[in-house]
């Protein structure tokens, strides 16, 4: 296998696995899905349930069809698409002057404020999605469990990265 290929087979697992665990998210919180729906994206009320299924299923489509060679690519547009809506929400927000809002962009409770990461993380996900689904892929062997291993390494550094960057700044001085 290429070295393209070997570092593209890796990060295709780990794209899959972060779109199923958004998914699962908002299955999971799906009132904070809803609410972010309505707040965060602007859709009305009535129809938030509704959107915030449908990204959903489109997440999970993503993640499964990154996983079939033959749908890699569609995949990849689909899931650069998703996280390209998002980063385009994230932007209108801030320049409403909406940045404290809860976007549902994290997996903690918290958040902090919309800003630079929030939008560099966007785009660092699209590049990598993008490349996944241009990149030859022909994983075999032996390689298959390295490259497994290396894909949930890459989801608990996200997710850790995730928790460290949604919280609020401490405020010196202060005690509880």
């Amino acid at each position: 296998m290429s070295v393209v290929g070997q570092i593209a087979a890796p990060l295709t697992l780990f794209m899959a696995l972060l779109l199923m665990a958004t998914s699962a998210h908002k299955l999971f919180h799906f009132k904070r899905a809803r609410n972010s729906a309505e707040v965060f994206a602007g859709v009305p009320p009535a129809l938030g349930g509704a959107a915030a299924g449908a990204v959903l299923v489109a997440e999970l489509l993503a993640a499964v069809l990154l996983l079939i060679p033959a749908q890699r690519t569609m995949a990849a547009a689909m899931a650069a698409v998703i996280w390209s809506g998002y980063g385009f929400l994230m932007i209108r927000a801030i320049a409403q002057g909406r940045a404290a809002v809860d976007c549902g962009c994290s997996f903690g409770a918290a958040h902090a404020e919309l800003g630079v990461f929030q939008i560099f993380r966007n785009g660092v996900l699209i590049a990598l999605v993008m490349f996944c689904g241009a990149a030859p892929l022909v994983p075999s062997g032996v390689a298959i469990s390295w490259q497994i291993l290396a894909a949930f390494t890459l989801f608990a550094l996200y997710a850790a990265l995730d928790q460290v960057m949604s919280l609020k700044p401490l405020r010196s001085g202060v005690m509880n």
